[in-house]
């Protein structure tokens, strides 16, 4: 089967040494970016860089003049500059959504997308399209846009993550040229910024170069207090983040403004205009966040100025007066403008870091568990291959034994086999993440998802724990629920990373609970423990992506990814918790509107087989189970340990079926078989196989195979697939 094609991005992150080579990019392309010293600079890098990545996907920069007027540009690969493609005239694109919602796009079904939101396709011809919003001072500037025309390439989530770290990167130099054109503008009153300027500050921490900024207006005239407030946009909860004063009774001023702080309209976030309030004053959109508290402490004027930081922060910083009605000069605005510029700098600059080396981490990460994953897969196959002659062998002695004494102990056999083909199914699930066609989703029962989560997690709670003395309660409700529409390795990931996060959490001990339940259309799970608890200044942080409480044994995606899986799913995720009591997550998705069925299934009876199949294996002991068991079913079988022998064998004797196994030396089981169809197309040719990433999809892209034959397997299985494709391309046969 022929590797998925994604973006080029996994081209670079899946080679040995990608992460490397990723660090060297990020290095390189930040050194072009942060020396530009014009817009159109700017774009022509972010261009330039970016094709070394996605060379062929389509790379889009939108600007929104005056947030009405949308431009397209584009790179022209015949002269090597970046040019305007098109002015949008449209104002219900895709485009408009992403910009007026300040929303991250991303999907791999273009048209059904725009279709469910009542979209026009603007004429475009993309299959997977990934929009993220440019910011700049809290106001959308444009977009950087990345769409792909092929519909068996698509991006990924690692996609959106690297290009959000890219928007930020390019929003962030924006942000430098405005600054520089505007110290140039004012060069003629420049000498009054130098008051303010702190001395040797490469030499400080961001903190401490904040500290001193603040510290340095309170030399001006009338001010006694500077404070900066953040919280993050999705919480209304804000913390102090940095102040100074002039007088200790101001100690407590800053504390007591938080409880006020949520009345501030989230309108002046998007204009980010500066906001002057005087006690006189009794129209200010700020009045109800400061009137109570401020005169309290003697400060009668303040001068607000909002921002945001990268899509994720609100902020304010507030300079509190004691001085007459009269708003602050020009001069005065112009100073504190400066100093607002150099503060939201750092703190962009330092969330960016942080950002950065975090991403760092993570594909550090990505590096070991891909290394971790082969070794897995590559045990699970040879698993897989043992399990089938266990299981193989067991059938044939309980049909032979099945009135003696032995039957009770072979069925035991049996049902230990059949547990350890379906824990090697769920650790090939886990490694390859790709169960299913992405995108596609089925009908989920989750009372089973949730049992084969607490399977999976069993080692780590029962034997891990007892090795190391400690021990965990497990109580598991499961209520009646209806099915959920959804990818079930998707979920499956969600619920034991919140299963382990909350193991995580009682490194003593403790209960885990794990509970379903179904309320007005929407499946609830629950997932509790009694573990360390979640401070509520981290609640609000932990759906972001890198931001992590494990230090070096965590890479700060874990709930970021679990979030946006059951957003795909149109679900919501939320937290409570109480520290040192425990926390509880809960999920909730909407039910699926289909009842699942059972199928048309009917009781079967050993039978006849009466077909003459060629069985190709380089296992010996493979093939001569599967060659048993296929004989007492009333087969006549012709084994081949290879390629070659297969299509010597093939020529001699007659065969109605061919089996085949995919891994083999020299020639596969897929190039075998398209050998076999050259000499006779009506053969049905099936693979056998251990590996999971084998599905329905070989059939749909591949014409010379006509079924799939998981291991390990039983006869009722084989006989099921044999008979459903020469029913359907021989009746005669069949009958």
């Amino acid at each position: 089967m022929s590797e998925k094609l994604f973006s080029s991005l996994s081209l670079l992150t899946d080679s040995v040494e990608g992460t490397n080579l990723l660090l060297e990019y990020f290095s390189d392309f930040s050194k072009r970016l942060y020396s530009a010293r014009d817009f159109k600079s700017i774009l022509q890098i972010c261009f330039e860089e970016l094709h070394k990545i996605y060379s062929n996907q389509h790379i889009e920069v939108i600007i929104w003049h005056n947030s009405k007027r949308l431009v397209k540009f584009v790179f022209d690969n015949k002269t090597g500059q970046v040019v305007p493609d098109e002015e949008f005239r449209k104002k219900n694109t895709i485009y408009n959504y992403v910009l007026e919602n300040r929303q991250i796009v991303l999907t791999n079904n273009y048209s059904t997308f725009c279709e469910n939101l009542n979209l026009e396709h603007a004429e475009l011809p993309a299959s997977a399209w990934l929009g993220i919003p440019m910011l700049v001072r809290g106001k959308v500037l444009g977009a950087l846009v990345v769409w792909e025309e092929k519909p068996e390439h698509y991006l990924r989530v690692q996609d959106k993550q690297f290009l959000t770290t890219i928007t930020d990167m390019i929003s962030f130099a924006i942000e430098n040229i405005y600054l520089y054109d505007y110290i140039v503008e004012k060069n003629g009153s420049y000498k009054v910024f130098e008051t303010v300027l702190p001395r040797g500050a490469s030499n400080y921490s961001a903190k401490s170069v904040l500290t001193q900024l603040l510290q340095a207006v309170l030399k001006q005239h009338y001010v006694s207090y500077s404070g900066i407030f953040i919280r993050n946009r999705f919480h209304q909860s804000w913390r102090l983040l940095n102040e100074t004063y002039n007088q200790d009774s101001l100690a407590r001023l800053g504390v007591d403004l938080l409880a006020g702080l949520p009345a501030i309209p989230e309108s002046l976030f998007s204009s980010g205009d500066p906001v002057y309030w005087h006690q006189q004053y009794t129209n200010s959109p700020v009045r109800a966040a400061v009137n109570e508290v401020l005169p309290r402490y003697g400060i009668n004027a303040s001068l607000l100025f909002p921002f945001s930081i990268n899509q994720t922060y609100l902020g304010i910083w507030l300079i509190g007066f004691r001085r007459e009605a009269t708003p602050p000069s020009e001069d005065e605005h112009q100073l504190y403008r400066f100093i607002y510029y150099i503060l939201t700098q750092l703190l962009e600059k330092k969330a960016l870091i942080e950002r950065k080396r975090k991403y760092e981490t993570y594909m550090k990460h990505l590096e070991r568990m891909k290394i971790a994953g082969e070794l897995a897969s590559g045990a699970a196959h040879h698993l897989n291959n043992i399990l089938s002659v266990i299981m193989g062998k067991t059938q044939m002695l309980q049909r032979r034994l099945q009135n003696t004494p032995y039957a009770r102990d072979l069925a035991l056999i049996l049902r230990a086999a059949e547990d350890g083909a379906t824990s090697i199914q769920r650790l090939q699930n886990v490694v390859s993440r790709n169960a299913g066609t992405p995108g596609k989703k089925e009908p989920v029962n989750i009372n089973e998802l949730v049992q084969e989560v607490v399977e999976i997690a069993r080692p780590r709670f029962e034997r891990e724990a007892q090795s190391r003395g400690i021990h965990y309660d497990l109580k598991l409700t499961l209520g009646r629920v209806q099915p959920v529409l959804a990818e079930a390795s998707s979920l499956r990931e969600v619920l034991l990373n919140l299963v382990n996060n909350a193991l995580d959490a009682m490194p003593e001990g403790g209960k885990l609970s794990l509970q379903t339940t179904c309320k007005d259309n929407k499946v609830l799970v629950f997932v509790s423990d009694t573990g360390t608890g979640i401070p509520e200044n981290v609640q609000e942080r932990i759906f972001e992506p890198f931001f992590t409480t494990k230090g070096e044994r965590g890479n700060g995606l874990g709930l970021s990814i679990a979030a946006d899986i059951i957003q795909r799913h149109r679900g919501k995720i939320y937290v409570d918790s109480i520290p040192n009591k425990g926390s509880i997550f809960m999920i909730e998705l909407p039910v699926s509107g289909r009842i699942q069925t059972g199928g048309n299934h009917r009781d079967r009876t050993p039978g006849s087989m009466p077909y003459k199949i060629l069985l190709v294996d380089d296992e010996g002991i493979v093939r001569e189970t599967l060659a048993e068991m296929l004989e007492e079913e009333g087969c006549e079988v012709t084994t081949a340990s290879n390629a070659e022998e297969a299509l010597l064998k093939f020529q001699k004797y007659q065969c109605d079926v061919i089996l085949t196994d995919l891994s083999m030396p020299s020639v596969n089981g897929i190039q075998l078989a398209e050998q076999l169809k050259q000499l006779n197309p009506a053969i049905p040719v099936f693979i056998i196989t251990g590996w999971n990433q084998i599905d329905q999809q070989l059939l749909a892209s591949n014409k010379v195979i006509d079924g799939i034959i998981k291991k390990p397997f039983n006869v009722e299985k084989i006989r099921a697939e044999i008979e459903r494709v020469l029913s359907r391309s021989n009746p005669i046969l069949h009958s």
